[in-house]
């Protein structure tokens, strides 16, 4: 993936479906905690805790064998519909109601 942003853990969760925490980093980051002495992990935590905060990536407990405690999946993004057109139609309605 080309840029380390919560936007790109949200497209690999949607396009692989869910995963661990390793697996997500790997995933959308190539990073392996468990194999590199060079990175911090905690710049990835960071942006998978504020993903978790907008609520666009939320997370279940499974019962799962091995390390991992949690399954991070994307969540459904609400989409506002928004434009110059969309906005010239509410002003009209509310001129209209006095």
């Amino acid at each position: 993936m080309a840029r380390n942003s919560v936007k790109t853990m949200v497209k690999v969760l949607k396009d692989q479906g869910p995963m661990t925490e390793t697996q997500l980093h790997n995933a959308a980051f190539g990073y392996d905690r468990n194999n590199n002495w060079l990175e911090s992990n905690i710049k990835y935590a960071k942006m998978l805790r504020r993903g978790m905060e907008k609520g666009i990536i939320d997370r279940i407990e499974p019962a799962m064998k091995g390390r991992a405690k949690f399954l991070y999946f994307a969540t459904k993004e609400i989409e506002v519909p928004c434009s110059a057109e969309l906005d010239m139609q509410m002003a009209n309605e509310s001129e209209n109601i006095q």
